[in-house]
């Protein structure tokens, strides 16, 4: 398939680059993944590039220990294996998996690489989506590393809440957290032990409560946690830093 051909499919890679090479066209194949399929797996020789032109993906680290690390979730468009590319490297670095269908167009890793070299604007693209991801990744680094548990997990909930009960059907409306603890754990890195202990802790507080096994919280509560991370600041700029 010819990149033509894509872009007139998929006016997302619009976004990345109108054309490619003549001489290295007509080589995309395409692979679609169903919902919770791995698309690339950590520690495999890089040989191809893929550019993610529908759907959506998540990156993983896949840790000694067994546990699993979420870094980032990606919509279209997208790349596969291009932060190996960029490094120098010949092996991945993470897992990326489907969250939704996908539908990834591929290119001999030596073709793309002589697109970046033969177009500055791919390069340029490449390059900024890479470094896009990077910026929250230091961003957000040493907020895990210095923070407590607490924090880290209250400031989660409460970025994650959504509207859950409408006011005819209770008192007291509250929102919810729709996330498994597996979910949870994997996204801030924190084991399901800690984000257990944790819970009972907010619940004990009353700065959530637990239905059906499921996070919610009340206006109240919403306020009382705010107040609550607050406090958490104050207690690790003071070095009192709970672990959890």
């Amino acid at each position: 398939m010819t990149y033509s051909e894509l872009r007139s499919k998929y006016p997302v890679l619009d976004q990345i680059d109108k054309s490619i090479p003549s001489k290295l066209d007509g080589q995309f194949q395409l692979k679609v993944y169903e919902p919770h399929q791995t698309i690339s797996q950590k520690d495999t020789p890089l040989v191809r590039i893929g550019i993610l032109v529908r759907g959506t993906f998540r990156v993983v680290n896949e840790l000694e220990n067994g546990n699993v690390f979420m870094i980032e979730i990606n919509d279209a468009p997208s790349f596969v294996g291009e932060v190996t590319l960029l490094a120098g490297e010949t092996t991945t670095s993470v897992t990326i998996e489907s969250v939704t269908q996908c539908l990834v167009a591929y290119l001999p890793v030596e073709v793309f690489s002589s697109w970046m070299d033969a177009d500055p604007a791919l390069l340029r693209f490449v390059s900024s989506h890479v470094a896009h991801k990077l910026y929250f990744s230091s961003y957000n680094r040493g907020e895990r590393n210095f923070y407590s548990a607490k924090y880290i997990l209250l400031k989660y909930i409460l970025k994650n809440i959504v509207s859950n009960v409408r006011p005819e059907q209770s008192a007291t409306p509250a929102s919810v957290v729709r996330k498994t603890r597996q979910q949870m754990s994997e996204e801030i890195g924190m084991s399901i032990n800690t984000i257990n202990r944790n819970l009972l802790s907010f619940r004990k507080d009353g700065l959530i409560s637990m239905e059906h096994g499921k996070i919610t919280i009340t206006s109240e509560q919403e306020k009382k946690a705010k107040s609550a991370l607050e406090v958490y600041i104050v207690e690790n700029r003071n070095g009192a830093r709970n672990h959890g």
